[in-house]
C-alpha cells in the first residue's frame, strides 16, 4: 500500500476513534479531583467471544492519577443485568486504566443479532481519600460471520422472448445475510455455468450472455449460488445457499415495422419527381428496415420507393417515368408496406397514401364554350378562334375531334388556333359545332361557328349555255327562248334580274324577271342574220357589289321553204353538130333556191317527145340521148326544150332552150340570158358571213369581259418587304407592318382578302383579312422559333377566284426572357464514401432557351462547401475532399444556374443536389472505450462475467457481427466470448501474487473481401481483500517504555508488534518540559475494508544533566553594617536546577568581585 493509502487508512481510523468517544459531564462525586478522561466511552467486543475477553476502545478508558497516593477501583454500577461483564483496574505510569471483560464461566453468550450494544455505568472509587467518579461505557457487539446468506424467495420463474437482446436483465434474485459489514457480504454466482445467462456478482441481476434465437426455446433451469465472501476466505469454500431460476424462452411476437409518418409534397411542375417522404420505425421488430414496397395502386410502375440515405429510416416516393395523368385523372392510391431484414421478413400494415393528380389534370379551357361568327368571304387559313387551356401545360397538344363539322377547319396543335381549311359556304352549312380536346387533360370545349351570309355567290344559270332555233316570218314579240338562273345567297343577295348585254342591237328583248327572250321584229331568213349570239346577264342585288353572271344564248333562224328555184340562165340558144356522140353534154342548166332547204331537181316539161335528149335531174346537164346522124335527114334541125326546176314544193319559172343541129365537126355552142340570181344570193351570203365575223364577236366579248370576267389576279405592290426584324417581347396586338396589294379588276373581281397561307404554325401572327394589316396575335418566343417564313396570300372575290402570294421573312430577335431551367428539380446521387478526390459524381444540366449570352449558363453552389466543387461551365460536380459516410452520410447542396446577358437583368434557377454516401468497409471497429478499466476483488467467484466489451463499427456493411479474441492471456485467467465480448473470470485471482492485468483484445469485423480489426485493452486491477478477517492484534493493550531526553531525532524508543511498528522520536525531548508521554498507536491493515487496532504506549523521558542551575533572581541586592563582625549573614541565595538528578546537589561559589575576600558563601546552602 502506498503512502496515500496509508494516510487514508489512518484518517479512517481517527474518524472511527472520534466516533467512539464523546465529550460530556456525567461524572459524580468530587469532579475536581477524580474524573475520567471522557464522560462516555465507546467500546467493542465480538459476539460469541469466550470468557475473559476484554472489550476494546480506541481511547484510554480510565483516570489520570494526579496523586500517586491514590488507590482507585472500578465496578459496574448498572447496565449489566445479565452479568456478562466485569470491570478491572490496571495502572501504568500516572494512569489507572478501566478494563472491562467478559466474566469467566458465563453461560449467556454475546449475540449481536439478539442485542448489539450494552450501556454500562462504571463507578470509580478512591479508597484513600474516598473520591468517586462515574462514567458511561457503551459496548458495541461486533459481528462475527456466523450466518449464511438466504434467498428470498428461494425460487424464481421468468418468461422471456427468443429475441431478447444481449445484456438484457431478465430477473433479479435477492439474498440477505443477517450478519453485518464484511460478514454480510456475498457474491451471486451460477452454480453451473450457462452459455446463455450470467449473473451480476453483487446485484443478483440475471442477464442474457448472448443473443437468443429460436433454437433456445423452452425451459432453462439455473441454480444461483450465494457465496459468503468471508467464509470463502476463511474456509476456502463460501458455499452459502441456492436459489432456482426457471427461464421460459418463448417464441417472440415481433412487432413488424411501422410507417409512422407520411409527408406529402405537392408537385409544382412536370419535372418534379418527389411526391412524398415517409418515416418507418422498427423498434419492435428486432431488425432494421430493409425497404418500403409499393404493393398496390401502381400497376404501370410510375413510382418507386428509395431510402433517403444509407442507414436512414426515411424513404422517398419518387416517380420513375413521366406520368400520363389523362389515364389517371383521379391520381393514385398507393399502398405502401415496410419490410424488415428478419428472415422471413416482417411486414408492416399497409398504409395507403393518395397522390393527387397533377394540377395540370384540372386544367380547363378559358371559356366554357366559344361562340364565333365567320364571314363567307374568309379564305382558307383565316383565323376563327384561339382556344387555350389554363394553366398552360408543357408539351400540350390541342386536338380537333373529328366529326362532320370539323372537315372545314384545322387546329394548330401547339397553340390551339382554329383556322379555316377551305372556303365556307353559308348555303351549304351555316352552323358548325366543333369539339376540342387536349393530349393531357380530360377537359374539352365546344366551339360554335356561325357563318355570316355574304354576297359571295354569283347567280348561276341552270345551263352553261342556251341554244334554240326559231322560224322565220314569225311576228314580232314571239318568245323564242327562256333562260333561268339561281343565286344561293339569301335576301337581296339572291334576287336576280336578267338583261341582254350585247353591245350591238339585236332583234330580241328579255324579260328582266322571267328571263323570257322575245323577237322585236319579223325575221326573214333570206334577208336577215340567221345565227344570233346573245350575252344574257343574270345580276343579283347584293352589296357592296353586284354579282353578274353571263350566259351565252345561241339563237338560229330557221329557213322556211318559201322561195321557188330561179335559173341562173334562161332563154338559151345554141347549136350542136349532127355527129355529136351519144351522152355528150349539150348544155348545163343551173337553178338556185335561196331557201337552200332541199336539193333542186331538174326536169324537161316539153320539146323532147322523141327522146333525143336526156336531162340529169340533179346536175341539170342536158346530154345527147339518141344519135342524130341516123335521123339527120328525117329530123328537123331545130329543137326547143321547156325546162323547169323544183325544190320539191315549188317549181321554178320554166325556161326554153333552143337547140339547132348543124354540120359535123362544129363545136357545141350556146348563149343564154343571165337572171342575176347568183349575185343576189352572194350578197345574202356575204351579209350572213359578215354578221358572224369572229373579229366582231371578239371586240364585243372583250368589251363585255372588262366587267364580267375576272381578268386580273391581285398583285402585291412594291412596298412589300422581304424581311422584318421583331423583338420577341413585342406586345400582343402590336402592328408589325401594312401589306398592300392591288387588283385591276372591278367589283368582286377586284375585291381582295388577305390570309397567311403557311408559316404561322405558332399562331403568332394575324392579318386583317380586308386591310392586310399584319399584327402580333400571340407572344413570340425566339427560343421556340427564331424566324418565320410567312406565305402571305391575297385572294380576289371574282369568279373564278384568283390569288397571288409572297414570302415574308420575320426574324424574331432574342431577349433575355427565359430563366435557366434544370432538367430535374432534384438530383439524387449515391456515391461510395471512398470515392477518389477529383472524381466526377454527376453532371447537372440547366437549359436556357435564350441564345448567345442570354442563354449561356454558369453554375455555382449557393452555400460554400469544401467537399465538392462544380464546374461553372459544364455543371460537373466533383469531389474535392475525402468523404466519410460515418461522419456525414448525406449532403444537400443547392445549385444555382444563372444566365449571362450583357444588357438585361440576369435570371437564375435553383435545384437541389442530394448526395448520399454509400458505405464501404473502410473503418476498423473500435472499442468503446478503447481502454476499459476494471477493478476486481480478488475473491470474485470463477465464472463471473467481469464486463461486456462494447465495440462499434461505423460501417454499415461490415457483414457479420463483430468478433472478439484475447491474445495475451498466457495464464488462462480469463476467457473472452468471441461473439458477445463477455470477459469471464476463468481462474481464481490472488492479489498477493498478481494485482494487475493488461489484456489486449482484437476486435474484427466481417467485411469482405477484406476485414478490418483493431486492438483495445482491458486493465484489470485486482483489489486486495482483507483475508486475515481480524484487525491487527497487539500482545498487550498497553506498552511501557522510556527514552532519554535530548535523544537525537529518529531514536528508536521501542517496538510494538501487530505488524512491525517502531516508535521513533520526531524531535528533541526535554524531560523538564514533559517527563512522560501517552501515545495511542493505531494499527491498520491494507484490506479493501481496512481493519484496525489501537494500543496505548506509556513512554517515560529519562533525565540527563542538560540544564544549568538558575538563581532565583538575576540580581540580588543586600547591605551590611560596616564593622560587622565576621560570619555575619549578609544574603541568602536560592537556586534551582530543572534536571531531576541535580535535586539537592547544587553548590554555590563566589567567582569574582571578592578581591579582598571580605565575603564567603556556604557552598551547600548558598548563605553568604
Amino acid at each position: 500500500m502506498g503512502i496515500t493509502a496509508k494516510r487514508l487508512a489512518v484518517s479512517f481510523a481517527c474518524c472511527l476513534m472520534s466516533f467512539l468517544t464523546c465529550e460530556g459531564t456525567s461524572e459524580k462525586g468530587n469532579a475536581s479531583l477524580l474524573h475520567f478522561t471522557h464522560s462516555l466511552y465507546n467500546a467493542t467486543i465480538y459476539e460469541n467471544s469466550p470468557p475473559k475477553t476484554y472489550v476494546e476502545s480506541y481511547v484510554k478508558m480510565g483516570i489520570y492519577m494526579t496523586d500517586p497516593a491514590w488507590d482507585i477501583k472500578y465496578k459496574i454500577a448498572s447496565g449489566d443485568t445479565s452479568g456478562l461483564f466485569k470491570a478491572e483496574d490496571f495502572i501504568i505510569g500516572d494512569f489507572c486504566f478501566l478494563r472491562i471483560r467478559t466474566r469467566s464461566g458465563y453461560t449467556d453468550q454475546l449475540n449481536r443479532e439478539f442485542k448489539d450494544k450494552y450501556m454500562l455505568i462504571i463507578q470509580a472509587m478512591e479508597k484513600t481519600f474516598a473520591y468517586e467518579a462515574w462514567v458511561k461505557v457503551l459496548i458495541h457487539i461486533l459481528d462475527r460471520n456466523d450466518l449464511k446468506p438466504l434467498f428470498s424467495p428461494p425460487s424464481y420463474k421468468v418468461t422471456i422472448k427468443e429475441d431478447t437482446p444481449l445484456k438484457t436483465t431478465i430477473a433479479v434474485v435477492s439474498a440477505t445475510d443477517a450478519d453485518i459489514g464484511q460478514n454480510a457480504e456475498f457474491y451471486y454466482a451460477l452454480n453451473t455455468r450457462s452459455p446463455l445467462f450470467t449473473v451480476h456478482p453483487t446485484t443478483g441481476a440475471i442477464m442474457t450472455a448472448m443473443k437468443l434465437n429460436a433454437t433456445h426455446r423452452g425451459k432453462q433451469q439455473l441454480k444461483v449460488l450465494a457465496v459468503d465472501r468471508m467464509r470463502k476466505i476463511s474456509e476456502g469454500n463460501g458455499f452459502g445457499n441456492l436459489a432456482s431460476l426457471t427461464v421460459q424462452i418463448e417464441a417472440s411476437v415481433m412487432n413488424p415495422p411501422v410507417i409512422v409518418s407520411v409527408t406529402m409534397r405537392p408537385s409544382d411542375s412536370t419535372e418534379d419527381i418527389l411526391y412524398a417522404t415517409l418515416s418507418v420505425e422498427s423498434d419492435g421488430s428486432g431488425s432494421e428496415v430493409d425497404s418500403v414496397d409499393i404493393v398496390g395502386g401502381d400497376e404501370r410502375g410510375y413510382f418507386k420507393s428509395i431510402r433517403s440515405y444509407i442507414g436512414s429510416n426515411e424513404f422517398m416516393i419518387v416517380s420513375t417515368k413521366e406520368i400520363n395523368w389523362n389515364d389517371n385523372p383521379l391520381g393514385f392510391n398507393l399502398s405502401l408496406q415496410a419490410k424488415d431484414k428478419n428472415k422471413p421478413p416482417l411486414l408492416s400494415q399497409i398504409v395507403v397514401i393518395q397522390i393527387p393528380p397533377s394540377k395540370y389534370t384540372f386544367a380547363q379551357f378559358e371559356k366554357d364554350e366559344y361562340q364565333v361568327q365567320l364571314s363567307e368571304f374568309a379564305p382558307p387559313g383565316t383565323h376563327v378562334v384561339l382556344v387555350q387551356i389554363t394553366p398552360v401545360l408543357p408539351n400540350l397538344k390541342y386536338i380537333l375531334k373529328p366529326n362532320s363539322d370539323s372537315t372545314s377547319f384545322k387546329i394548330n396543335p401547339q397553340t390551339g388556333l382554329i383556322t379555316t381549311d377551305k372556303t365556307i359556304d353559308f348555303q351549304e352549312q351555316s352552323h358548325f359545332e366543333l369539339k376540342v380536346t387536349t393530349s393531357y387533360s380530360q377537359a374539352s370545349v365546344t366551339v360554335i361557328v356561325d357563318v355570316i351570309d355574304c354576297n359571295n355567290h354569283p347567280p348561276s344559270f341552270t345551263q352553261s349555255s342556251y341554244h334554240n332555233t326559231f322560224d322565220e316570218n314569225l311576228p314580232s314579240g314571239t318568245s323564242v327562248l327562256s333562260v333561268k338562273a339561281t343565286d344561293s345567297d339569301s335576301g337581296e343577295n339572291g334576287f336576280i334580274t336578267y338583261t341582254i348585254a350585247n353591245q350591238k342591237a339585236v332583234p330580241f328583248v328579255i324579260d328582266p324577271f322571267s328571263g323570257v327572250i322575245s323577237t322585236t321584229k319579223l325575221m326573214d331568213y333570206e334577208l336577215m342574220q340567221r345565227l344570233y349570239h346573245l350575252r344574257v346577264w343574270a345580276s343579283d342585288s347584293g352589296s357592296p357589289f353586284r354579282h353578274q353572271t353571263e350566259v351565252y344564248v345561241s339563237l338560229i333562224l330557221n329557213n322556211l321553204n318559201d322561195n321557188a328555184p330561179v335559173f341562173e340562165k334562161i332563154n338559151c340558144n345554141g347549136s350542136i353538130p349532127w355527129d355529136l356522140p351519144i351522152g355528150h353534154s349539150v348544155v348545163t342548166m343551173s337553178a338556185i333556191d335561196v331557201d337552200e332547204l332541199q336539193h333542186i331537181k331538174y326536169e324537161i316539161m316539153s320539146g323532147n317527145e322523141r327522146q333525143l335528149f336526156d336531162l340529169d335531174s340533179v346536175s341539170g346537164v342536158i346530154s345527147l340521148r339518141a344519135p342524130l346522124r341516123d335521123f339527120y335527114a328525117e329530123l328537123p334541125t331545130s329543137h326547143t326544150l321547156k325546162i323547169t326546176a323544183t325544190d320539191g314544193n315549188n317549181y321554178a319559172f320554166p325556161t326554153w332552150i333552143n337547140i339547132t343541129v348543124v354540120n359535123q365537126n362544129t363545136a357545141v355552142y350556146f348563149h343564154c340570158e343571165q337572171t342575176g340570181v347568183l349575185q343576189e344570193v352572194a350578197k345574202t351570203i356575204i351579209h350572213f358571213i359578215d354578221s358572224q365575223s369572229p373579229e366582231q364577236n371578239l371586240d364585243e366579248e372583250s368589251t363585255l369581259n372588262t366587267h364580267l370576267i375576272n381578268h386580273h389576279a391581285p398583285q402585291f405592290d412594291d412596298t412589300f418587304p422581304r424581311s422584318i426584324d421583331v423583338l420577341e417581347t413585342i406586345p400582343v396586338n402590336s402592328t408589325i407592318t401594312q401589306l398592300t396589294a392591288i387588283d385591276n379588276d372591278t367589283g368582286f373581281n377586284g375585291k381582295m382578302v388577305y390570309v397567311i397561307s403557311s408559316g404561322n404554325e405558332d399562331s403568332c401572327f394575324h392579318i386583317d383579312t380586308e386591310t392586310g394589316l399584319l399584327l402580333v396575335f400571340s407572344p413570340f418566343d425566339h427560343e421556340r422559333t427564331s424566324c418565320y417564313i410567312l406565305n402571305i396570300t391575297v385572294y380576289d372575290l371574282g369568279t373564278p377566284q384568283k390569288s397571288s402570294w409572297k414570302l415574308l421573312a420575320v426574324n424574331i430577335l432574342d431577349a433575355n426572357d427565359n430563366a435557366p431551367v434544370f432538367l430535374q428539380s432534384t438530383y439524387l446521387v449515391t456515391i461510395p464514401e471512398d470515392i477518389k478526390t477529383g472524381a466526377t459524381i454527376t453532371v447537372v444540366k440547366a437549359k436556357d432557351a435564350d441564345t448567345n449570352d442570354n442563354g449561356r449558363v454558369k453554375y455555382s453552389f449557393l452555400a460554400p462547401t469544401d467537399k465538392f466543387a462544380i464546374n461553372s461551365l459544364t455543371g460537373e460536380v466533383v469531389v474535392t475532399a475525402p468523404l466519410d459516410m460515418e461522419l456525414w452520410p448525406q449532403y444537400v447542396l443547392k445549385i444555382e444556374a444563372r444566365d449571362q446577358p450583357h444588357l438585361d437583368h440576369q435570371l437564375f434557377a435553383i435545384a437541389d443536389l442530394v448526395i448520399s454516401l454509400e458505405d464501404v468497409n473502410d473503418n476498423s471497429p473500435q472499442c468503446i472505450p478503447a481502454l476499459n478499466k476494471v477493478k476486481v476483488p480478488e475473491d470474485l467467484p470463477v465464472g463471473t462475467t467481469l464486463l461486456f466489451l462494447d465495440a462499434f463499427d461505423p460501417d454499415s456493411i461490415s457483414g457479420a457481427e463483430l468478433t472478439y479474441s484475447l491474445f495475451d492471456d498466457s495464464e488462462n485467467t480469463f476467457h473472452l466470448n468471441q461473439l458477445t465480448g463477455a470477459l469471464i473470470l476463468e481462474n481464481e485471482l490472488d492479489y498477493e501474487k498478481r494485482d494487475f492485468y493488461n489484456l489486449s483484445v482484437k476486435v474484427s469485423d466481417g467485411g469482405k473481401p477484406r476485414y478490418h480489426s483493431s486492438v483495445c485493452h482491458v486493465e484489470i486491477k485486482v483489489l486486495d481483500v482483507n483475508e486475515n478477517l481480524h484487525p491487527p492484534c497487539f500482545d498487550s493493550f498497553v506498552y511501557e517504555g522510556s527514552v532519554e531526553e535530548n535523544s537525537p531525532e529518529g531514536t528508536s524508543v521501542m517496538r510494538v508488534i501487530a505488524q512491525d511498528g517502531t516508535i521513533f522520536t520526531t524531535g528533541p525531548l526535554d524531560r523538564e518540559s514533559n517527563s512522560h508521554y501517552w501515545l495511542t498507536v493505531l494499527a491498520v491493515d491494507l484490506g479493501s475494508v481496512p481493519l484496525s487496532s489501537v494500543v496505548e504506549i506509556y513512554i517515560e523521558v529519562t533525565d540527563i544533566n542538560d540544564n544549568p542551575p538558575q538563581m532565583s533572581s538575576p540580581v540580588f541586592y543586600s547591605s551590611v553594617m560596616e564593622n560587622s563582625r565576621a560570619n555575619t549573614s549578609v544574603l541568602q541565595l536560592e537556586a534551582t536546577d530543572p534536571d531531576s538528578g541535580s535535586q539537592g546537589k547544587l553548590t554555590f561559589h563566589i567567582v569574582n568581585g571578592n578581591h579582598q575576600d571580605f565575603f564567603a558563601i556556604n557552598p551547600d546552602t548558598g548563605k553568604e
